[in-house]
């Protein structure tokens, strides 16, 4: 009875386990081309083990052949986490047709490593997609995902999620045009999506299904996500008293009179707003920009923020400050977890609009969050559509290391040009940006759980958004409203 009952209980066990692997599956929606080295049912191979076609799994029969069926990569079982790979020489790879002509998102993981050292050139192909046949694919709506690495590396997830793009003809382990930039190493698993993951939920579950599968640690990148491409519908803001983002009020919200500020006085709230003054122990600004309370004031129901261009004090041109100015506006009291919301708009020039959240007054324990850095002017037009946004540690009670957690989402439009409604869900899980009600970026919350100043600024940020055009100035970085909300639920 007793090995009856073992019996019983180990086939549950191992059912349990079949099971759970079943469950272990890639995000299905949208994925247009599945590459898997480990199901051999897959693969034609010849005598050697080349492959000669490698059949997609996706349901869309994009299949990818070898360019050279003497030479081509080869099938080698057992080589990862105890299933196949295909191994690839550095003298051939796999082509692949046309997948989608039109223009729209791409999503692309894919696993490979190289077990051994070996002299290869700098520049690889691991995935190559050639829609413009007469560029290289390093020039969009061409994309590749490229290696540098010439020695051994361990096994690693690669993305890369890219919008407006052609999807193919592709190529893996090679350039789609002529034998070049061949890839010499293993190739495990290819995923390609004709469309964006739309939530970190979906993403984690892509990255989690490869990790397990293939034994490899899941990178720290899977634990955020960032929109590519436009919002799509936004939500309509009926009644204000709300987050925009929540306007069915399912987080059951209670505004914060104390941290909110509608700026429809003539002048800013001492009790609530401190404006940095160029004294004491503050910042006084980013060199060569000195912060000026002059630049803060209210206007016709706006906080305005000037970037100006103007003679400084001799003391402070000693300090290295000279010929700018602008301004850092900053709440008295602190606040934890809550909805962030301002309406607002950056200024029209190379001087940075930031809407922050910032608490560095302890050596032990200072903390940032950017829910946005903006250079609405810059020299690449292209530049002054991106909605940067990060997530910074200084210094906690362990240690000093800094650690940063960024990513940008790319705007349909100039974001200096219009009034938009920026938002920010910090809660003790997961930290969540917003654009005009939209979801723009989610990341999991692993640092900040001390509370923080709302800041308002604008700083010289040469390197970054490059130096200031005087014809722009004076500029000015203009906040209708902002609203803070605790919630119930």
């Amino acid at each position: 009875m007793l090995k009856k009952c073992l019996l019983v209980l180990l086939l549950s066990v191992s059912l349990t386990c079949m099971a759970a692997q079943a469950r272990s599956q890639p995000p299905a929606s949208g994925l247009v081309l599945w590459l898997d080295a480990a199901d051999a049912s897959t693969m034609t191979v010849d005598a050697q083990n080349r492959v000669q076609r490698w059949r997609d799994k996706s349901g869309q029969s994009n299949d990818a052949t070898t360019d050279d069926a003497a030479m081509g990569p080869q099938r080698v079982a057992d080589a990862l986490n105890g299933q196949s790979v295909v191994r690839f020489s550095g003298v051939s790879g796999f082509l692949g047709k046309s997948i989608r002509s039109a223009p729209g998102p791409a999503t692309v993981l894919l696993v490979s490593l190289r077990p051994a050292e070996a002299n290869v050139d700098p520049w690889q192909r691991l995935f190559s997609s050639r829609p413009q046949i007469a560029n290289n694919d390093n020039v969009l709506p061409n994309f590749a995902i490229s290696l540098r690495q010439t020695t051994a590396y361990a096994p690693t997830i690669s993305v890369l999620e890219i919008f407006d793009v052609p999807i193919g003809p592709y190529a893996v382990g090679r350039n789609v045009v002529g034998k070049s930039e061949n890839f010499r190493g293993d190739i495990a698993e290819v995923l390609v999506y004709d469309r964006p993951f739309a939530s970190l939920a979906e993403r984690q579950q892509a990255f989690e299904y490869l990790a397990d599968k293939w034994s490899i640690v899941v990178p720290k990148q899977a634990d955020t996500w960032t929109r590519v491409g436009p919002l799509g519908t936004v939500p309509v803001h009926t009644n204000p008293n709300l987050p925009l983002s929540d306007q069915a009020n399912a987080g059951q919200w209670t505004l914060d009179t104390q941290l909110s500020d509608d700026f429809n006085g003539t002048a800013l709230d001492p009790a609530r707003w401190h404006v940095n003054n160029a004294i004491g122990n503050e910042s006084l600004g980013r060199k060569p920009a000195l912060f000026k309370p002059a630049n803060a004031s209210v206007h016709n129901g706006h906080l305005n923020i000037v970037f100006r261009k103007e003679t400084l004090p001799q003391k402070y041109v000693q300090l290295g400050f000279k010929d700018y100015s602008s301004a850092m506006v900053r709440t008295h009291s602190r606040a934890l977890f809550g909805y962030y919301e301002a309406r607002a708009k950056p200024m029209d020039s190379a001087g940075s609009s930031a809407f922050w959240l910032a608490w560095t007054g302890m050596a032990d324990n200072a903390t940032e969050i950017d829910i946005f850095e903006i250079g609405g002017k810059t020299k690449d037009a292209a530049f002054d559509r991106l909605y940067n946004m990060n997530a910074h540690v200084w210094a906690t009670p362990q240690s000093t290391e800094h650690v940063a957690n960024g990513s940008n989402w790319v705007s349909p439009w100039r974001l200096a040009s219009d009034f938009h409604v920026y938002g920010f869900d910090w809660q003790p899980d997961t930290l969540r940006w917003y654009v005009d009600g939209v979801l723009v970026r989610e990341s999991k919350n692993t640092n900040f759980f001390f509370p923080m100043q709302i800041i308002f600024d604008s700083e010289a940020m040469w390197q970054w958004f490059g130096v200031v055009d005087d014809a722009d100035l004076p500029s000015t970085f203009s906040v209708d409203y902002v609203k803070v909300w605790q919630r119930s639920r």
